[in-house]
């Protein structure tokens, strides 16, 4: 049986570690996998109008930030059966909480040492989620230790 797993990202190839890591921790063998960017809601009526949530996505993605999800797709093909996209918007802790059920989520993955670095219109939704009822697990690596995004991306191969 499939599991679900939430994984909060910032568009950096480094935020994928926290997936790597799960991927090794996990024991269930196949996985669907959610990318979660928390980002405020414009208020004018004209962005509400236009609300594209996989523009917004694509805005964000940058060529190393694919390969990188492409080289994990590759290393635990068997394991992972799908990566998809959500986008979470909002300050309280209920929101969170209904988002996670609506998604049917079974585990949340975050980083312990790693402060995710957010876009001009996003919010790290860490703390809101530690605040909440929901469990979660945190995992940690040596955060920084690659500058480039292309050390980072070869860092994904190394177990």
């Amino acid at each position: 049986m499939a599991s679900k797993i939430l994984i909060p990202i910032d568009f950096h190839v480094e935020s994928l570690n926290t997936l790597k890591l799960a991927m090794n921790h996990l024991e269930t063998y196949e996985v669907d996998v959610v990318l979660m960017y928390a980002e405020d809601l414009d208020n004018s009526i004209t962005e509400l109008l236009f609300y594209n949530p996989k523009k917004i996505i694509e805005s964000h993605r940058t060529n190393e930030f694919d390969e990188a999800i492409s080289i994990l797709k590759n290393r635990f093909e068997t394991r992972i059966r799908s990566i998809s996209y959500a986008i979470f918007h909002g300050y309280r802790v209920r929101l969170i909480e209904d988002f996670m059920k609506s998604k049917e989520i079974d585990d949340i993955y975050l980083p312990k040492s790693y402060q995710l670095q957010m876009p001009k219109k996003g919010f790290d939704p860490i703390p809101l989620i530690k605040k909440s009822k929901l469990h979660y697990k945190e995992l940690d690596w040596e955060a920084g230790v690659y500058d480039s995004e292309e050390l980072q991306l070869n860092a994904l191969f190394i177990y």
